[in-house]
């Protein structure tokens, strides 16, 4: 493997640039947030002191060939967003590790990492001549564990007590790795998400108005039809799905003996229909229509799915506990023996949504007075969700 040396990489969404000295207000400003030293202090940027010394110590190891830092750019904007290295160099075995990442909150889960890592990883293995490229992360740290995952790579097991923290604390380290007959299937596959990526950017951008958001969550129970499989009847699938506003998204579980389980992983296309409500509006409920017609609730989505690490398992429960269950049971008030028995036997997943139609046929373009008219009688038959969706902006007319 050849030596690293210092170097620009860049792409049409990322620039590694060598860091220096010169960065240090733009490293600083990057990391202040205080989540992105949670898992590994100290605190490198509390303070633009602090910053400066870690930013000097680590440019010492590159000046003696141990690291190679670089500051990461987002070219769209033009913002120093994070740093990232190169380190735990082994020329002999031809080994390398991507490590000392910091993103900035604003720019995570965002094009930055793929980006990046698509940079280092091709760098690593088609000019260095990497055979092994290895990534380490706290234990505890799910969201980097994830992000490391789809990058590809193996996970390797667990590093027990293997870093002293600032805390006065060991850490256990979460260990991974690439190997370079591996990295041609990798490589595919990360372009092929950093590409849908950019759909998922796009889709983000729509606002995804309240009526719809509304609908999921009184209705959560989704027909899941999932695409390559020769027997229609095999790939569909009635789960109940959790909206996660925050990231745009849509979670669930199914047991791991589910006979569908394979079929949602690799990125799997789904997809999704939500069945909402639906009434036979008669001529007799109001007084200028005569021709009998139907309203209806209906939402379809198209997206990809994924399986989560089963270290999500409980976090995902949780949440999906809190959503259905209106705090009447609790998963922490539980027996450990039933709810380890309950985690060991179920798969939690996540669908990105790529594209989102809304089907709902309601009377909106009739007068007002056509359309309380129907409401009273929708709420006389306890449809009150369907009665605020069928007036629109004019809800107040519901008592």
């Amino acid at each position: 493997m050849k030596i690293p040396s210092e170097i620009t990489l860049t792409n049409d969404a990322v620039t590694l640039v060598p860091m220096t000295i010169d960065y240090v207000q733009e490293f600083y400003d990057a990391g202040q947030d205080d989540a992105v030293w949670r898992w590994a202090p100290p605190h490198q940027c509390q303070s633009i002191e602090t910053a400066r010394q870690w930013v000097e110590q680590g440019l010492s190891e590159v000046a003696k060939g141990h690291q190679v830092m670089f500051g990461i750019i987002d070219n769209a904007s033009g913002r120093f967003v994070g740093s990232t290295r190169y380190c735990s160099i082994d020329i002999v075995n031809s080994g390398i590790e991507i490590g000392f990442t910091f993103i900035h909150p604003e720019f995570q889960r965002s094009h930055i990492n793929s980006n990046a890592k698509l940079l280092l990883l091709t760098h690593a293995f088609e000019e260095l001549g990497a055979i092994r490229v290895q990534l380490r992360t706290h234990e505890q740290n799910q969201k980097s564990r994830n992000a490391i995952s789809r990058l590809g790579t193996t996970f390797e097991g667990i590093l027990r007590n293997h870093r002293l923290l600032s805390t006065g604390e060991y850490r256990n380290t979460a260990l991974f790795s690439l190997l370079s007959d591996e990295w041609l299937q990798a490589k595919t596959q990360l372009i092929n998400r950093i590409i849908d990526g950019a759909s998922e950017v796009a889709v983000k951008k729509l606002t995804i108005d309240d009526g719809v958001i509304d609908l999921m969550r009184e209705f959560p129970l989704a027909q899941i039809i999932i695409s390559n499989c020769d027997a229609l009847s095999d790939q569909i699938i009635y789960l109940p799905l959790r909206f996660d506003a925050i990231h745009g998204t849509l979670t669930g579980h199914l047991s791991v003996s589910n006979k569908l389980l394979p079929l949602l992983t690799h990125e799997a296309k789904v997809t999704v229909i939500f069945q909402g409500d639906d009434a036979y509006i008669s001529p007799l409920q109001h007084e200028k229509i005569r021709v009998p017609t139907w309203i209806y609730r209906r939402v379809h989505i198209s997206g990809s799915c994924k399986l989560l690490l089963p270290e999500y398992n409980k976090q995902e429960l949780d949440l999906q506990v809190q959503e259905y269950e209106n705090g009447q049971w609790l998963i922490d008030e539980q027996p450990a023996v039933m709810i380890n028995n309950m985690l060991q036997n179920i798969r939690c997943f996540e669908i990105t949504i790529k594209k989102l139609d809304k089907h709902f046929k309601m009377e909106d373009n009739k007068p007002i007075k056509v359309r309380e008219s129907i409401a009273e009688r929708l709420m006389a038959n306890g449809q009150l969700s369907l009665a605020a969706a069928h007036l629109g902006s004019d809800k107040l007319f519901i008592k």
